[in-house]
């Protein structure tokens, strides 16, 4: 096993799965509109929970991990599965109906910011300079963004609202998840979007009517891919990358993910980038970056003094 504090530099695969996991998780967004627009929010979402859990788990089994949630872990997976899966893929659905997938995308990667907000809450983190001038930065950037829609008095400032529930919920998941679990992570994984899915395929019964009237190839496009690419594809790799790197490094892989969003969107979709999206992805970024503990490097930069 490799000493960290001798070999301080980010292994070579780790950088291969930091570029493999934001174009998973950053060409999903314009895809995503695709089925947004053919499959109504419940459906389209419960589906890509739905069959994203079942392709997890049996990934897990297949590389033989016991497919069991232990019983004290059961409660906690269900509260994390609310949040983790059902909050944030139907918030983050129903505001990429009314944004650009561009402007959903960094929008929903200010889940960082708010996970921070919630841990300093119940105690888990501390303010400092950075940290504050990085929530300066995050809410600039929200501000920047829901400007022209607040103005324009049309349904765009329900879609930015819509997009920060979503990444509030996220980040609430994330704190729930922050303890030492006996389940192995893809097992997790895989249960909570199961789970997390079925309270909108309940709900996709009960209000949406014909849902598959207007579904085409673009739309089974789109669930292919947000299902595969999106969410097993992309996770596996999260999962095998925090194997490598320590988890405050890891994260700082998400930072380019509304960038490969901004491209995505305007190559599939045509999208338009004004000066509110460039402006919000630079104060994001200094938002993320500032705020982002690297206890790593931090320890790296002691042992070289």
């Amino acid at each position: 096993m490799t000493d960290d504090s001798k070999n301080p530099g980010i292994p070579t695969k780790a950088i291969l799965l930091l570029v493999l996991i934001t174009l998973a998780f950053g060409s999903g967004w314009p895809i995503m509109k695709y089925g947004v627009i053919e499959l109504p929010i419940l459906t389209f979402r419960w589906m890509t929970a739905v069959f994203s859990g079942i392709g997890v788990l049996t990934i897990a089994a297949f590389i033989g991990h016991r497919l069991l949630v232990f019983r004290e872990e059961i409660g906690i997976v269900f509260l994390c599965s609310l949040f983790n899966v059902t909050g944030w893929f139907y918030f983050s659905g129903l505001g990429l109906t009314m944004l650009t997938a561009g402007r959903a995308t960094i929008l929903a990667y200010t889940h960082p910011l708010f996970a921070f907000l919630i841990a300093l809450a119940i105690g888990r983190d501390r303010l400092s300079p950075s940290r504050i001038f990085g929530l300066a930065c995050g809410m600039g950037a929200v501000a920047a963004l829901s400007a022209r829609d607040f103005s324009a008095f049309g349904e765009n400032p329900f879609g930015v609202l819509a997009m920060l529930v979503a990444a509030t919920c996220f980040a609430t998941g994330a704190n729930l998840q922050k303890r030492a679990w006996r389940t192995p992570l893809i097992v997790l994984a895989g249960w909570q979007m199961l789970i997390g899915g079925l309270p909108l395929l309940v709900l996709s019964l009960v209000f949406d009517h014909d849902p598959f009237v207007d579904f085409t190839f673009y739309g089974v496009g789109a669930v292919a891919y947000t299902v595969l690419i999106g969410n097993m594809i992309g996770f596996v790799l999260w999962l095998r990358l925090l194997d490598l790197i320590p988890a405050p490094i890891a994260t700082l892989s998400l930072l380019p993910t509304p960038m490969v969003g901004i491209a995505s969107g305007m190559i599939v979709l045509g999208e338009t980038v004004s000066w509110q999206e460039a402006l919000a992805l630079v104060l994001i970024t200094i938002a993320l970056a500032s705020t982002l503990n690297l206890p790593l490097l931090s320890a790296n930069n002691r042992d070289r003094a």
